[in-house]
């Protein structure tokens, strides 16, 4: 099974969503875990447990995450450090678009460093090898500015933590569990024998003037394309999305490659496509042996 389908799984909780969500913001380290309680089942139970335990200013995990960045560092970052960790939070961006969003050049040695600290990654980018995506490999960094650094003293304090949550969900589901939900179908789709390797491209779109992204592209060995997919998390999957996937399929010279509409819920035209190169693909699939 792959690396981070069992950890998704060894939390025991048996709806797949619930299960990916409470994974993206804590893990499976048997550290966190001691601290978590009784996990939550069902999606009407985690927002009570995920303010319960992380997003508690009196819990043992609240220290942890508002810390996780000094703790990796060994000692308080820098404004333009925290700058940085805060765009990777986001999503993944390149050394080109980190120099134009922060108008700096000499960034290199900072991403080493949270690299070597563990707080950030990077992903291939097949179509400009030199390029590579750098993104946020840190769950409680991840969680922190996602989550808490808008808000924390008012976390800390605890009495509107319900309102709290209804102003930061949105940026949980989105900086949280949709990468956590991109990962997992990325490596879902490296069970296919012919792929090598899967990730993020940006794809240019002359007509338009713009770049088009797709988060799930897989690879086989000699490099050419097998398939290209667009995820959707916590949200159903509208026509509109396929219809993109085609045209940036287009794009790409239109290559004989496998479609992945991968989301919880899809609508029924995507349901009904004949295309049997399409796949629809949901978190269940994901998580299955």
């Amino acid at each position: 099974m792959s690396a981070l389908r069992q950890s998704i799984r060894s939390l025991g909780i048996p709806h797949p969503e619930t299960a990916i969500a409470a994974h993206s913001a804590i893990g499976s380290d048997p550290a966190v875990l001691a601290h978590t309680g009784d996990l939550p089942q069902t999606p009407d139970a985690f927002p009570a447990w995920i303010k319960s335990t992380v997003l508690n200013g009196k819990g043992t995990l609240f220290e942890q995450f508002e810390n996780a960045v000094p703790i990796a560092l060994g000692e308080k970052p820098e404004e333009e450090t925290e700058r940085l960790l805060r765009l990777l939070a986001v999503r993944p961006r390149t050394v080109p678009e980190i120099a134009r969003i922060t108008k700096r050049e000499d960034f290199a040695g900072e991403l080493e460093r949270l690299a070597e600290a563990g707080l950030a990654r990077t992903d291939p980018n097949p179509l400009e090898p030199e390029l590579p995506f750098w993104t946020m490999g840190h769950r409680p960094a991840r969680f922190y500015y996602a989550v808490m650094e808008r808000y924390l003293p008012q976390w800390r304090r605890g009495y509107i933590a319900d309102r709290l949550w209804g102003w930061t969900r949105a940026r949980f589901r989105r900086y949280c569990c949709r990468p956590e939900f991109v990962s997992l179908a990325r490596e879902w789709a490296l069970g296919d024998p012919r792929t090598a390797t899967t990730t993020r491209i940006l794809v240019p779109d002359p007509e338009y003037r713009q770049m088009r992204t797709l988060e799930l592209a897989a690879w086989d060995e000699q490099g050419g394309l097998v398939a290209i997919g667009t995820v959707r998390w916590g949200l159903r999957m509208r026509e509109r999305q396929l219809k993109r996937l085609r045209y940036i399929k287009r794009l790409l010279g239109d290559p004989p490659v496998r479609l992945y509409c991968i989301a919880p819920r899809v609508d029924p035209a995507i349901a009904a496509d004949p295309d049997p190169d399409l796949f629809r693909v949901g978190p269940e699939l994901l998580l299955r042996e």
